[in-house]
């Protein structure tokens, strides 16, 4: 059995030994596109496995099994490299010794699958496993008997469509020297213009969990390990400790839909790092680079500067990213040389309209020296890493006209000058603002930012859709405001081109405009002055000669802020034969604006009774006031046509017989604090505000009613914060807490102390006991039978407001019920009884005691016990000997009382001379 034990082992053995290969690799995965470039199935994707394999390892893989995800798995061969007798009719990898990698080769293995349905919201994982990993990994215990596992996750569904997993274009090999900072970037490009991110983890095992005792590069071989989550860049700086490493890179792709931005795929890549002990050498340098934000159509040419601190290296400048596989392609020269340093090299790339997208271009340069014939110890070439990103944005629509028809806006804009193939124009945003805004877009500064003051009002679909009517949401728009647009185009992927040229256009002012809705008097006999402006007759907005007098208009009053014709009270009519004796304003008096604000409308005839229009509604300001404590707060209410920017908040003087103005704001409400309690305040507020249009008054003063209010103390105290000291072996419970006119919070005035209770945490909690000293912050209970319970305090202020709960604490009991287990009941007063040692917070308990025939001799629910030796049944002594007992014993918690087992024995021995038997 040993012979064959050791047989085993040996052949186990010798299977790892020439199974250990795979050195790094990932899996990428591409939608299926049919011949004429378009993709008509979501479901149907091209997997491309990609490993890094030792050629002196006798494991050789002409194919390699995977698992789809689905349940599925299947055979996939290798295609690259010459065809090899042994894995007819599939290559036979790629040797890399002439890439500077000896003994390693490139495997690509390839094959497609149709998925049955979208993936769930947990995606389909790709996954390949194989024995195994090449030997002497420093940071993988025994890695030559460690698998080698990949993993590529895709999400799958109809809203995500078509898409491709990145594509990464830097193999994941590379040298670093102990001592010299380490660089690389797996140069990630996503096909469809995808965000991605960038994050560090373990090697995994066969079932995607970390690698049992991985630990970091860094970890075993010192220095500083990084990786940028935006560029991908990959900072080792420095390690110490020569040796082969290996890490994982993950690449997170994002996309951006309707309801947030959204993961919707991740490659793993497993990588090698080949830390050389010693080298004659330091890194080449790239100049640093700006990242860069161009219009599409512009040609990116920029230099790119490399130096190396060793003199006589050269050194070779590699580009690897999006734009060197776009069409028309970047270009970088010279490129791929090795060159005597300094010198620069020229990048250059023709942007156009298919390279318009939310992400940025990422732009990696890889910078690496090369075995200088003046450094013979060298052994490594060194490498910097530099990536820019170049975002490329759209130019907006050229042209906005803006046309006013009734109370609507037409607008009509130019097409959007680019429509990408893979990430197409979905149509217009529509934005809006009162009055002209100044604002001109900065570079790169898209779409139509919040703080310009303009609001979108709409959308389009398509980029052919390029007219908008604007009908402010079917209400109609306001004459006499100053209606200013801008339109900008917004493609699949959640980019925007820059904003169109503004434009501004008011509508035809052919009806009044109010612009005073003033209250001039707050009392018995409360009136408002009603102000407006009247047509203009330029025979443009109103033709006085089309639409002779007489001319008549009716000044219409409803209560609130909403006006409601069907019960607006007739305040006045104005009767005029000439346009130009029309009135401008009316003081309205009777009202009661102490409890109402008050709306207007005006309604304009020509020709005595031909309606030529209403004009919009407008209110009057309306405060509230809110008392607290040493404080009051106003608000206010209105609804108008125009805009009202700024608020004056006007407070009366007593002293001086006068209003102040205590503040501004451009809010609807105002804290006037360090107020005092119980003296009476009046208020209005003065609201300035404008049409933004030259023609109408530039500032509008409308000042509200007149409000009075008294500050109290309403506010309750801030919650003291409880401790508790519970010593339960004396039966004490000390109680600890802050006192709130301490704890900064804006209270002052705490004046006493509620102390709450509960036995339990389950029943509520009473009150126990009240403190009336601010100061007193501790209360101690004493002589406690259970000190088990939940405890919280709340303080009261000078005006009896109480604050919220403090944190409620709870302790416990630490009950204690042991039993002897011997006892002499014979009659010289010494341990005559069976009782129990001291104890605490027991309630009751259930004790029998047995003889050794299993007859009950005994039982009491008194903790206390006391059994004094005899048979309950027969009252005679029992014998002596050894006596068995089961015991429950109902111990008082914080929970109720909860019953604990005893079982035990105990020995009596009662005999002695002249006691009776």
């Amino acid at each position: 059995m040993k012979r064959f034990l050791f047989l085993f082992a040996f052949l186990l053995t010798s299977f790892f030994a020439h199974a250990t290969h795979n050195i790094a690799g990932e899996i990428t995965a591409k939608v299926v596109l049919d011949a004429s470039g378009n993709c008509v199935n979501y479901l149907t994707y091209k997997v491309t496995v990609t490993t890094y394999t030792n050629t002196q390892s006798p494991a050789d893989r002409c194919e390699l099994t995977i698992e789809w995800g689905d349940g599925v798995s299947t055979i996939l061969p290798r295609i690259n490299g010459q065809t090899n007798g042994n894995c007819q009719p599939a290559g036979m990898g790629v040797d890399l010794t002439s890439a500077g990698y000896p003994s390693t080769k490139v495997n690509i293995y390839e094959g497609v699958h149709t998925y049955p349905g979208p993936s769930g919201p947990q995606g389909y994982t790709i996954k390949v496993k194989d024995p195994n990993r090449v030997a002497g990994i420093s940071n993988i215990p025994n890695s030559v008997n460690v698998p080698f596992y990949l993993q590529t996750t895709l999400f799958i569904d109809p809203l995500i469509g078509c898409n491709s997993s990145p594509i990464l274009t830097i193999i994941p090999l590379d040298k670093a020297c102990r001592g010299q900072c380490f660089y690389h970037n797996p140069g990630a490009v996503d096909p469809d213009g995808d965000s991605l991110s960038f994050r560090l983890g373990p090697c995994l095992d066969t079932n995607g969990l970390p690698v049992p005792g991985y630990t970091f590069p860094n970890v075993n071989g010192g220095g500083n390990l990084t990786l940028n989550p935006s560029t991908g860049d990959l900072e080792w700086c420095s390690p110490q400790v020569a040796g082969k490493y290996n890490v994982v890179i993950y690449i997170d792709e994002w996309r951006r839909f309707p309801n947030g931005v959204l993961p919707i795929g991740t490659v793993l890549r497993d990588m090698s790092i080949d830390v050389i002990n010693s080298c004659d050498n330091e890194n080449p340098i790239i100049d640093d680079l700006q990242d860069l934000c161009v219009d599409a159509g512009t040609l990116v040419a920029f230099p790119v500067n490399v130096d190396d601190p060793d003199n006589g290296d050269e050194v070779k400048l590699q580009g690897y990213g999006g734009p060197f596989n776009t069409t028309p392609s970047a270009s970088l020269s010279p490129v791929n040389l090795y060159l005597p340093i300094p010198y620069t090299a020229n990048f250059s790339w023709q942007t156009n309209c298919e390279h318009v997208r939310l992400q940025p271009w990422p732009v990696t340069f890889k910078a690496t020296d090369n075995d200088s014939p003046n450094s013979p110890s060298q052994q490594v070439p060194l490498t910097d890493i530099e990536t820019v990103n170049i975002t490329v944005v759209s130019p907006g629509p050229a042209f906005l006209n803006v046309t006013p028809q009734a109370s609507t806006m037409n607008l009509a804009w130019g097409v959007n000058p680019c429509d990408p193939l893979n990430n197409f124009c979905m149509g217009y945003r529509i934005y809006r603002r009162q009055g002209p805004s100044g604002w001109n877009p900065g570079p790169c500064e898209t779409g139509v930012p919040a703080y310009t003051g303009f609001v979108l009002i709409g959308t389009t679909t398509g980029i052919n859709s390029t007219t908008f009517v604007d009908n402010n949401a079917g209400a109609g728009l306001i004459p006499g405001v100053d209606y200013c647009y801008r339109v900008c185009a917004y493609f699949i992927d959640g980019a925007q081109s820059y904003a169109s040229p503004e434009a501004c256009s008011e509508l035809l002012r052919d009806v009044p405009v109010i612009t005073h809705v003033d209250v001039l008097s707050t009392g018995t006999n409360d009136s408002i002055y009603v102000g407006w402006v009247n047509p203009l007759a330029n025979g443009v907005d109103f033709d006085t000669i089309l639409k002779p007098g007489p001319y008549k208009m009716e000044l219409e009053r409803s209560p609130g802020f909403i006006f409601n014709s069907t019960t607006a009270t007739l305040v006045n009519t104005f009767i005029v034969s000439s346009f130009y004796q029309l009135p401008v304003n009316y003081f309205d008096s009777g009202l009661n604006t102490l409890d109402s604000a008050y709306t207007y409308r005006l309604n304009f005839y020509h020709s005595t009774d031909s309606l030529e229009g209403n004009c919009q509604p407008a209110s009057s300001v309306y405060i509230s006031t809110t008392p607290a404590d040493n404080s009051i707060t106003l608000s206010w209410q209105y609804n108008v046509p125009w805009t009202n920017f700024e608020f004056n908040i006007c407070r009366f003087n007593t002293v001086s017989n006068s209003w102040d103005t205590i503040g501004t704001t451009t809010s609807q409400s105002y804290l006037d604090d360090s107020l005092v309690n119980g003296v009476d305040y009046c208020y209005f507020v003065d609201a300035h505000g404008s049409y933004f249009n030259a023609l109408l008054p530039p500032i509008m003063h409308n000042r509200s009613q007149e409000k009075c209010a008294m500050p109290v103390d309403m506010t309750a105290p801030c919650a003291p914060v409880l401790i508790v000291n519970s010593d339960c072996f004396i039966g004490l419970n000390q109680l600890a807490w802050t006192n709130p006119n301490n704890m900064n919070c804006g209270t002052d005035d705490v004046v006493s102390y509620q102390v709450w209770f509960s036995p339990n945490e389950i029943d509520p909690l009473q009150l126990i006991a009240t403190v009336s000293l601010s100061t007193d912050t501790v209360i101690v209970f004493s002589g406690l039978l259970s000190v088990a319970g939940c405890y919280a305090i709340t303080a009261v202020d000078t005006f009896n407001n109480v604050s919220p709960m403090s944190n409620i604490v709870c302790v416990d009991n630490c009950p204690t019920y042991v039993l002897p287990n011997v006892f002499t009941p014979n009659g010289d007063n010494v341990n005559d009884f069976f009782v129990p040692f001291p104890y605490r917070f027991v309630k009751d308990i259930d004790l029998k005691i047995y003889d050794r025939w299993g007859v009950l001799v005994f039982q009491t629910t008194d903790p206390d016990i006391r059994w004094n030796g005899r048979d309950m049944n027969s009252g005679k002594l029992c014998t002596d000997g050894v006596y068995y007992y089961a015991c429950t014993v109902n111990e008082i918690l914080l929970e109720g009382i909860v019953p604990r087992e005893l079982k035990g024995f105990v020995h009596l021995f009662g005999k002695d001379v002249g006691q009776p038997q």
